[in-house]
């Protein structure tokens, strides 16, 4: 039975050769974020995560960012 700074030595290997894997590519990027449940299998940002489905315009420090088409309301 491992000791827990083993189990943790464990994770942060892990998490370093996934880490390079991903970054071989931008397809190897994408598909680690969908296997991770980051993206949706068409490669769209989950809500939980930032993403939504009507791409509308979202406010952040009182000010419109992003959308589609949308121009930015000005103050």
């Amino acid at each position: 039975m491992m000791d827990r700074a083993q189990r943790n030595e464990k994770i942060l290997k892990t998490i370093a050769e996934r880490t390079k894997q991903a970054l071989t590519s931008k397809r190897a990027a994408r598909e680690m974020l969908i296997k991770e449940g980051i993206y949706t299998k068409k490669g769209k940002l989950r809500a939980e995560f930032g993403g939504g489905k009507s791409g509308g315009v979202k406010s952040v420090g009182g000010k419109n960012v992003g959308g589609k088409g949308k121009k930015p309301v000005t103050a």
